[in-house]
């Protein structure tokens, strides 16, 4: 399924170590010992890549790396040919595991993912996708063969 490819990216690719530098912004800073909050119009950004929302909190382990990315309020990915939404969002780096909460919506091109809740597990290929207050829905649309 093609939302792989795409969830795959979701919130992976702001925090993942590929050379670009991750520029962060927002109305409120706050470092901790554990911790950095970004409050207020939060937004990330490594090239064409754009997390926002109103408040993104990179949890950090003992050797000070990312262990965990929440955002919460407003979610907004977008990237190339690809976006999400959602009321919350988290990424748990240790796990591989993505996921989203709150009318989440994922495209890909053509391609729509909607559900209350979708949980990406990178490590063992499996997306699962719930309903609780809506039913899942997705729109697939072949490419034309030419």
């Amino acid at each position: 399924m093609r939302f792989r490819s795409l969830l795959l990216l979701i919130l992976g690719t702001v925090i993942a170590s590929l050379g670009q530098p991750i520029t962060g912004e927002a109305n409120r800073l706050e470092f901790k010992k554990d911790r950095i909050i970004y409050e207020g119009n939060a937004r990330l950004t490594r090239g064409k890549t754009v997390l926002k929302a109103d408040k993104v909190t990179i949890f950090l382990g003992e050797d000070g790396k990312p262990t965990k990315l929440v955002a919460e309020g407003r979610v907004r990915y977008t990237e190339p040919k690809r976006k999400a939404v959602a009321d919350y969002a988290e990424y748990i780096l240790s796990e591989e595991i993505i996921i989203l909460k709150g009318k989440a919506r994922v495209e890909e091109e053509k391609n729509v993912l909607e559900a209350d809740e979708i949980v990406y597990d990178r490590k063992n290929e499996t997306l699962s996708a719930r309903g609780t207050s809506r039913k899942v829905r997705t729109i697939y649309i072949e490419e034309e063969k030419k």
